[in-house]
């Protein structure tokens, strides 16, 4: 057994780690140390391997796992898995490592599993982790919070810069709806929880400081319309009828923020623009209804939405493009009157040709998936999100309005 080995072993750690290619990482603390807080921090070398099956075909022990972890596993934005304790993540933060940019990817890595799981109500929650949150800030740490629905999903994620690195609070609201954020006797009861979660961080020392970004409006475009449509019997398209639609979702999510949100706050909270479209034709000819709408509905009502879905006329997706970044002119113009920052979240996935670029669209799903794909989205989401950290309200950028004159012809 090598010297390194024996000190591990005496450390408290099973005897097969070895722990010496792990020195590069972290000096100039010691290898033991640095894997004991790492450890302590909540790392499972075994619980990452098997999250992966390419990983898990290899059978690892825990020093091979955790070397490619840190050797390609954060790079490759893999998740740890990790079940964070609070006081280890802390310890681990407080060691002296000379690679302050390593440092930033591994507690950022390591510190998006601290949500992990997280359902509402969030008030509760942000209370619970909020000293762990200021005493990560304190580390290096930029918070933030990102509340919306399923699509929202593509801000959790985080970057290092400069020493520092991202730090989301996840507020996800699967399905949930712009418009119906101000409906008291929803189902999903999401505007009455967030709005409670909003005025919690606010009352938490520092939290009216830290940036909130809010995106919803996709449901509602994608899939309300649609709905009220079948509902309503209007098989024929009508893109007047559409765009006024947008209009009464705007005012409404509008009103709810407005009175989520006093003024003074609205510096540090962003309007997040929806995602351009990714769905075929061919999924609306087949009368595609999303996972959420299939584990609210019995299967009935599923097989009843689905063949009304069919019968429609519905947009093409170059129409159903300019719906989107009609939606979001909408969305910015109400952000600015009401004194909210903006994000336009649409123009950096947009081809040459004003679709959604085909690279942002997951390829095993054929056309029939409405988000974008998040193994690509990373690069976009973090230099929006560094933006918004940066800035109490950034000044909107030209590339939406140029994008919907475009689909439009010049008009």
């Amino acid at each position: 057994m090598g010297l390194l080995q024996r000190k591990a072993t005496g450390a408290g750690l099973d005897a097969s780690w070895d722990v010496s290619g792990l020195a590069r990482f972290c000096d100039p603390v010691p290898p033991v140390a640095f894997v004991q807080a790492l450890l302590r921090a909540g790392f499972s070398p075994g619980g990452y391997r098997d999250r992966y099956a390419d990983l898990r075909a290899l059978d690892w022990g825990p020093a091979e796992a955790t070397l490619h972890y840190l050797s390609h596993g954060l790079a490759e934005r893999r998740t740890a898995g990790a079940a964070v304790d609070a006081s280890g993540l802390l310890a681990l933060a407080d060691l002296p490592l000379g690679d302050t940019g390593f440092r930033a990817r591994l507690l950022g890595g390591l510190a998006l599993d601290l949500f992990e799981g997280a359902a509402p109500p969030y008030a509760p929650l942000l209370r619970e982790r909020w000293d762990l949150v200021r005493a990560l800030a304190q580390r290096g740490a930029r918070a933030f919070v990102v509340a919306g629905d399923s699509h929202s999903g593509h801000f959790r994620v985080t970057d290092a810069r400069e020493g520092a690195w991202l730090l989301p609070v996840p507020l996800l609201c699967t399905g949930g709806s712009a418009a119906g954020l101000a409906n008291g006797a929803s189902r999903s009861g999401y505007g009455a929880m967030l709005k409670e979660a909003f005025a919690t961080l606010a009352g938490l020392p520092g939290g009216g400081e830290v940036p909130v970004l809010v995106q919803f409006g996709q449901v509602d475009i994608e899939f309300v319309h649609h709905f009220r449509r079948v509902r309503d019997g209007a098989v024929m398209l009508d893109l007047a009828a559409y765009r006024a639609f947008c209009a009464e979702t705007v005012t409404r999510y509008g009103g709810y923020l407005a009175g989520a949100f006093p003024p003074r706050r609205r510096s540090r909270v962003f309007l997040v623009s929806v995602f351009p479209p990714v769905l075929s034709e061919t999924a609306w000819r087949e009368g595609y209804v999303n996972e959420d709408i299939s584990r609210r509905e019995g299967e009935e009502a599923l097989a009843a939405l689905s063949a009304g879905i069919r019968r429609l006329h519905v947009a093409n997706l170059r129409q159903r493009t300019a719906i989107h970044l009609h939606f979001n002119a909408l969305l910015q113009a109400e952000a600015a009157r009401l004194g909210f920052g903006f994000v336009d979240a649409a123009s950096p996935f947009l081809g040459e040709d004003g679709l959604a670029d085909p690279s942002y669209s997951p390829p095993e799903a054929a056309g029939r998936e409405h988000h974008l794909d998040s193994r690509r989205t990373h690069g976009a989401a973090s230099a929006l999100l560094w933006r918004c950290l940066d800035t109490r309200a950034p000044a909107p950028r030209p590339g939406l309005l140029a994008a919907l004159r475009g689909l439009l012809g010049g008009r």
